[in-house]
């Protein structure tokens, strides 16, 4: 009877350390969160391409493809672009927005303020700080 409630006592202990163990192990576990990039990415450089009287196919050539073509007013453009890093709570972000008349640029609203080329964040590479992308958001116009 003896080694009938020792083997009892070992088994159960077993158990009862194994799942201490894996919930220790568990416990180092963290979730990863991925980097998160929605949008045109849209700098300062690209911006200061941009002239009043361009045609469409050029401000395209320049920007890229509008995020947004709103259907009922197609002589507006939004560019927009959004960063989120995973695993921090830092973000980029910069919105651009063009307007058309007779098929050439006669507008442009600069949203929030846009980061130069090389502090365009994107996934995978650290984000990097500096003063002119840390300003308050603008409210441009060209």
């Amino acid at each position: 009877m003896t080694d009938f409630f020792a083997r009892l006592f070992l088994t159960k202990t077993g158990h009862i350390l194994s799942i201490a163990f894996s919930l220790l192990l568990l416990s180092a576990c963290s979730v990863h969160k991925i980097d998160i990039q929605q949008g045109n990415v849209i700098t300062q450089e690209m911006f200061e391409k941009l002239k009043i009287g361009m045609d469409k196919a050029r401000v395209e050539l320049t920007l890229g493809a509008p995020l947004i073509v709103d259907p009922f007013r197609r002589d507006r453009w939004d560019y927009v672009y959004i960063y989120e890093a995973g695993n921090t709570d830092e973000h980029q972000s910069a919105h651009l927005t063009v307007y058309f008349e007779n098929n050439q640029l006669s507008k442009i609203d600069v949203q929030s303020v846009l980061p130069k080329e090389s502090e365009v964040k994107k996934p995978g590479s650290p984000l990097r700080r500096s003063s002119s992308a840390q300003g308050a958001a603008g409210g441009h116009t060209h």
